[in-house]
């Protein structure tokens, strides 16, 4: 295929894509149970994308790895760190809170990684992340929230 044709066609992809992410978010996550490793790159690509859809869809594909492979999915967690959308904030808080039964100590390291960043993003993501950690593990889950950086 012809470079400028190959380019065309991840275009349209990433517009299907944000498109069936958009409304259809555990899509991805199924697509994961059978291939993940297929999933984790495009998830890698996707979460540096301009699109705020396609950051989100990024994050939304995550969910089922994060309780399976938390460290495979790190790399994609911390590039959507300090995204600022809205919409892609709560999806990475919200991959974080699903991981919290089944990978809870993941969840309480990556979070007291970036309890001390600067980034007002980060510290949200933190705090969400955190709401189902607060009843589970209540203690450490206080020490790292008594981390989180004041706002600015």
């Amino acid at each position: 295929m012809p470079q400028a044709e190959n380019r065309a066609f991840l275009s349209q992809q990433k517009r299907m894509i944000a498109k069936v992410a958009d409304s259809r978010p555990l899509l991805l996550v199924e697509l994961a149970k059978d291939q993940p490793v297929a999933v984790l790159a495009a998830t890698a690509i996707w979460s540096r994308d301009q699109n705020a859809n396609v950051r989100r869809a990024a994050s939304e594909g995550l969910r089922g790895l994060v309780q399976r492979q938390p460290s495979d999915v790190r790399m994609v967690l911390e590039q959507l760190r300090a995204d600022p959308d809205p919409y892609v904030k709560k999806s990475v808080a919200n991959v974080l809170r699903n991981a919290t039964r089944t990978q809870p100590d993941f969840v309480l390291e990556l979070c007291a990684a970036w309890a001390r960043e600067s980034s007002p993003h980060t510290r949200w993501i933190v705090r969400d992340g955190l709401r189902k950690m607060t009843v589970l593990r209540p203690a450490e889950a206080a020490r790292v929230l008594a981390q989180v950086a004041p706002s600015a």
